[in-house]
């Protein structure tokens, strides 16, 4: 089995991960992610999912893929894109300490 945020993004899933290592492991519940409040919830699928897809500069990444965040946002359902749009960014420009670009 090999690890990925798709496979991992739930408690069980990740608890299934370490289950079938060789030799099996214990998840790190204690020290992993915070849980989402409701409201916040679809937010982190899009930016877990997305927060990879980057646009670059030389060598500097100075945004998300606007394109793979709106295909994430398809496949999930999200109602109100363009809000989700703007949290999911302003979420990685927190997250990831980026200095440049409107995450607003």
């Amino acid at each position: 089995m090999q690890w990925s945020d798709e496979y991992a993004a739930t408690c069980p899933a990740c608890r299934q991960i370490y289950a079938e290592r060789t030799p099996p492991g214990e998840p790190p519940c204690a020290t992993c992610r915070v849980v989402a409040l409701e409201g916040n919830a679809e937010v982190a699928a899009v930016y877990f999912l997305a927060r990879r897809q980057v646009v670059t500069v030389g060598s500097q990444m100075v945004d998300l893929d606007i394109k793979a965040v709106k295909i994430v946002m398809d496949l999930l359902g999200v109602s109100d894109q363009r809000s989700c749009l703007h949290r999911v960014r302003a979420l990685w420009f927190e997250i990831d300490g980026k200095t440049s670009g409107d995450a607003s």
